[in-house]
């Protein structure tokens, strides 16, 4: 029997709220396979990787063994690629103290300058792995186009920001959500928004 009307929604809503539930408890368990500094890397690309299958209307997939798959495949080219931003977030992180420790013109501008360099720097993070799933790069290249992207994309930057935001907060504000959905739910968010704006700029490429 086919439902329709608000119990319809109900069940759409219920099917992708499970969905993402289920991917979660991957990443978790993928992480803390790798023991976190090795394994939070690839068990976030293959959430993202999982989660961009869903938005193109893909479900006639075993999610458990293609998140392992991807898990597999990208597990050190994810970790190349996410431990070289984080070693560029360092580098700015320790820059920034740096430059604040003076009073100088000079070091009051590096200070400015660092920090609008790092309100850039984490916009990136946000395009980072939805970039990494969905095109097949070096991983400089990856970089590269992230930064691009950020540059020449402002308002979606903006919007990815708050995209990223009231998941958080919402969990913040319900920590039994956590659990459930702590990455997951952001990395749908992102993932929805940052597709909406590759398929438009491969329709304009076309």
């Amino acid at each position: 029997m086919e439902v329709s009307g608000w119990k319809r929604s109900l069940v759409y809503y219920a099917d992708w709220a499970l969905k993402l539930v289920y991917v979660n408890i991957l990443w978790l368990f993928g992480s803390v396979l790798g023991l976190f500094v090795t394994g939070i890397f690839p068990s976030t690309i293959a959430m993202f990787a999982v989660i961009r299958k869903w938005l193109q209307g893909e479900d006639d997939f075993s999610t458990f063994m293609y998140f392992r798959q991807v898990y597999q495949k990208e597990f050190l080219g994810s970790n190349l690629y996410g431990y070289i931003w984080a070693i560029l977030g360092f580098i700015l992180y320790f820059d920034l103290q740096f430059f604040r420790q003076f009073t100088s013109l000079w070091s009051l501008l590096l200070t400015y300058f660092t920090f609008m360099i790092g309100v850039i720097y984490v916009l990136c993070l946000l395009f980072a792995f939805p970039v990494y799933v969905h095109f097949q790069l070096r991983p400089l290249q990856y970089i590269k186009n992230t930064i691009l992207l950020v540059l020449s994309q402002p308002i979606v930057s903006v919007i990815m920001a708050l995209a990223f935001y009231f998941p958080y907060y919402l969990m913040i504000k319900i920590p039994g959500l956590l659990p459930f959905f702590c990455g997951s739910l952001i990395a749908f968010c992102l993932m929805m928004i940052a597709m909406k704006l590759f398929n438009k700029l491969e329709k304009k490429a076309q």
